[in-house]
């Protein structure tokens, strides 16, 4: 065995972290936590200038939707290369100022190079050199905050959401915008960089925030609107609920339907006369009964209600019985809980996670395509062969052994012993001719754990 993987084993406790089997779904969600992804570096701010993100983040319109005006006080956190800042400041002027902050100082010197060439008023721009746990602005004092695609990556999340609260002014209020995991737009870039309406939700809430509104019209990223909690009148605030607690304590009336091969129809009505916002966790479970394919959903998932109108959801989610029919539009699911199916549960959990490590390797981003997840789920809850699972791959983007490498990486961080299952026993068709170095190292690493 080469030093580089005797090496591996040392950090082998480390390496293959999983989730106790006997752990109770709730108990996973409530233990587990988001891990901030790596900041971007300010040798990547041209990404920042790409021309293609007028049309992909239309950022005209965000700032049409936060209503600025001349004499407001607003801070760009985690400014970059000013991109928003440039297009702000002419928005508060006569009279106002845009706190450019960022923690890295060779950000701050791109951004004040970038609004000198574009005759950016140099009044109405203040750098600040913030920390990760310190936004370093005057308290009291800022009407708008917006984090444009920054929050996921913020390392101390707790304290900058304090700092955050503490610079707002009375009725400040913050944007906060953050690609979508929901619904697949988001796919494009790495797993940790989303967050989805749940995911943002708990974290915001708990920080002492509310949110007063949840704009969808751009085509990748959720737009956040939130205020200090407490501050105001709740009139105008969308509380968030889980879609299970909601339902069962009376809020609303659920339903759902087939949608094909990798989609549920999901229907949600409000009962009472506020507006909310509904999340469902990913791996919920739809039963589908009369020897059809039970489905799971892929992803978290909302809706908003602002009326009593039933709302409708399009759900991503794979089918859990391998070669059963998948519901069809007139066929009605019951919506169960993830809990219906613990492994299950902690399989898409760990999936929408979305990263791995091997040993003291950085984070890798494992594909998540249809097929690998399908994958996933036939391998976590059945024991089927290599070869039957590979002649179900039809129209998968990646190779076969790919796909079915990734499933099994995802099945042992939820803490199932792929190693008892059959298809162990055909792991050379799988991992023979792999060239991901991620892959191999995992692989051998798991050899040489079940040995």
């Amino acid at each position: 065995m080469n030093q580089r993987i005797v090496a591996y084993l040392v950090l082998l406790p480390l390496a293959l972290v999983s989730v106790h089997p006997e752990m109770s779904a709730q108990s996973q969600r409530q233990q587990r936590h988001r891990v901030p992804a790596d900041y971007m570096s300010f040798r990547g701010a041209e990404w920042l200038e790409r021309d293609e993100r007028v049309v992909e983040e239309r950022p005209e319109q965000v700032l049409d939707a936060m209503g600025l005006e001349a004499g407001d006080i607003v801070a760009d956190i985690g400014c970059g290369s000013g991109y928003y800042t440039r297009r702000i400041v002419p928005r508060v002027q006569p009279g106002g100022r845009v706190y450019c902050q960022d923690i890295q100082p060779e950000m701050l010197e791109i951004m004040e190079a970038r609004a000198l060439g574009a005759d950016v008023s140099a009044s109405g721009v203040v750098p600040v050199l913030g920390t990760s746990t310190d936004t370093r602005l005057p308290d009291g004092v800022v009407d708008w905050i917006i984090m444009a695609d920054v929050y996921h990556e913020m390392s101390e999340p707790e304290a900058m959401l304090a700092s955050m609260r503490r610079v707002l002014a009375p009725g400040g209020r913050v944007a906060l915008l953050e690609y979508r995991v929901e619904d697949g737009t988001g796919d494009r870039i790495k797993a940790d960089h989303a967050m989805s309406v749940r995911q943002v939700l708990a974290e915001w809430r708990d920080a002492g925030f509310e949110l007063v509104a949840l704009h969808e019209f751009l085509p990748s990223q959720h737009l956040f609107f939130f205020r200090v909690a407490g501050r105001q009148p709740v009139d105008d605030v969308l509380v968030d609920y889980d879609l299970f607690a909601a339902v069962d304590d009376g809020l609303v009336e659920v339903q759902a339907s087939g949608a094909g091969e990798t989609e549920v129809t999901l229907r949600v009505r409000r009962r009472q006369a506020h507006d909310m916002v509904i999340t469902a966790p990913v791996a919920t479970y739809f039963s589908a009964g009369r020897d059809m394919r039970d489905m799971i959903a892929r992803r978290d998932t909302w809706v908003v209600l602002t009326d009593d109108e039933w709302q409708e959801r399009s759900v991503r989610a794979l089918g859990r019985h391998r070669g059963r029919d998948a519901p069809a539009p007139e066929d009605r699911l019951d919506v169960l809980p993830p809990e219906t199916a613990p492994t299950l549960d902690r399989l898409m959990q760990a999936i929408q996670f979305g990263t791995y490590t091997v040993a003291s390797s950085p984070t890798l981003y494992p594909p998540r395509t249809v097929g690998m997840e399908q994958s996933a789920i036939w391998l976590a809850d059945g024991d089927a062969d290599y070869r039957t699972i590979a002649e179900t791959l039809d129209d998968t983007p990646i190779p076969r052994q790919y796909a079915i490498a990734f499933a099994l990486v995802f099945c042992d961080l939820a803490g199932v012993d792929v190693s008892a299952r059959r298809i162990w026993q055909d792991r050379e068709e799988v991992f023979g001719n792999l060239r991901d170095q991620g892959l191999n190292v995992w692989y051998q690493l798991k050899q040489a754990a079940v040995r």
